[in-house]
């Protein structure tokens, strides 16, 4: 499964702020329209393979809290306190 990313993903994966994640967007679409995907030439497209983002920071990022799955999978519990 391709797990895809938007800004506020970005922000929550790696602490960047709001134009930062933004600039990661914009060069990832580049890095996809030069590799032949003509579709994230659209300016309203702001998801991107999160592949394509690991590539330009050069590192693995990790899901915390299965945010990119739509799930709380992973999520921890903190001793003390109480789901409700």
């Amino acid at each position: 499964m391709i797990n895809i990313v938007d800004k506020k993903d970005i922000m929550a994966l790696t602490g960047y702020s709001e134009s930062q994640a933004s600039s990661l967007i914009r060069k990832a679409k580049q890095k996809l329209v030069q590799e032949g995907f003509d579709w994230y030439k659209n300016k309203r497209i702001g998801r991107v393979p999160i592949k394509t983002i690991e590539a330009i920071l050069g590192f693995q990022l990790q899901m915390k809290n299965a945010i990119i799955d739509g799930g709380l999978q992973n999520a921890v519990i903190i001793e003390g306190e109480q789901n409700t």
